[in-house]
């Protein structure tokens, strides 16, 4: 399992970001949204929950 965020629904909140635990989500560089580090997130495994998607209110982060 995998999470990315859909750019389209992203509102730049901040709320997922500062969520994660593994600092997996950072800025796009050129886009106004928030990207997922697929190489730094681990979906939470180690975690009771994934701490991310429950933070976000416009549901932009999409498991794949």
């Amino acid at each position: 399992m995998a999470f990315t965020i859909n750019p389209d629904a992203c509102v730049m909140c901040d709320s997922c970001r500062s969520a994660c635990p593994r600092n997996a989500i950072k800025a796009h560089e050129t886009e106004k949204t928030y990207v997922i580090d697929a190489n730094l997130c681990n979906d939470c495994s180690n975690m009771s929950a994934v701490r991310c998607v429950p933070q976000c209110p416009s549901e932009a982060i999409v498991k794949t």
